[in-house]
């Protein structure tokens, strides 16, 4: 039930901080937001894809 909430936040956040200097990327906010989920560095990068 609040997968699609997180998931929802994570595409805000990814558009919100992507290209900024020093920030985190795309993966990273995926990973931040879906702490609870053992994703892998590709499964992150591969959400990250699907959210933006």
């Amino acid at each position: 039930m609040l997968l699609p909430e997180f998931v929802r936040m994570a595409r805000q956040a990814v558009r919100d901080l992507r290209g900024q200097p020093g920030g985190p990327t795309p993966p990273e906010v995926v990973r931040r937001f879906l702490w609870f989920l053992p994703l892998t560095d590709d499964q992150a990068r591969a959400v990250a894809l699907r959210v933006r």
